[in-house]
């Protein structure tokens, strides 16, 4: 799946975020994400996310302490500026239900390593029919993601710090991330 376009929005109704992911081949996929799904992947996605940048920059290289941190939030920053947040969301496709549209029950962030796959964050979204919805994006576009999520869930009042705890660094997991369960 070739990402063109990624958007969320908080639906009061539901207490959700509905994630819309839209191809260059015009499909469109949309899911649900909880709140208490996004609480438990706030600080591994922002690891994640700063461990393809620094994969992104400097691949397995062993940094100095703090070094990947740093490089990590100027890369994200820069990520940031060169993100297009002003282009309207494309239209939904008509008839789709929101019964129809499944809720995310678990998700799986590893960052691959190996010169081809440098710099980019393997997202599985594990929906409640046990299907899964893979997603490998580069550093940049997962930074846009998780900028998207956290915009989201401050209009809805959820209350996610802007960033995790300053313990949490880029080097604090392995190349595999965790897995989250709804």
């Amino acid at each position: 799946m070739q990402l063109h376009q990624i958007t969320v929005e908080y639906v009061a109704a539901e207490d959700r975020l509905l994630m819309h992911l839209s191809t260059t081949a015009g499909e469109r996929l949309s899911l649900w994400l909880t709140r208490r799904l996004l609480l438990a992947l706030h600080a591994p996605l922002h690891q994640a996310v700063s461990r393809a940048h620094v994969a992104a920059e400097w691949g397995t290289v062993p940094l100095p302490e703090g070094a990947a941190d740093l490089l990590a939030e100027s890369a994200r920053a820069q990520a940031l500026r060169d993100a297009d947040f002003d282009t309207p969301a494309q239209p939904a496709p008509p008839g789709v239900a929101a019964g129809a549209i499944p809720v995310v029950t678990e998700v799986t962030l590893s960052v691959p390593t190996g010169a081809e796959a440098a710099g980019h964050l393997s997202i599985r979204w594990r929906i409640g029919d046990g299907r899964d919805v893979d997603l490998n994006v580069p550093a940049a576009t997962a930074t846009a993601l998780q900028t998207l999520l956290l915009q989201a869930a401050e209009r809805g009042g959820w209350g996610l710090p802007a960033a995790p705890a300053p313990n949490e660094t880029a080097r604090t997991q392995g190349a595999s991330g965790p897995s989250f369960i709804n």
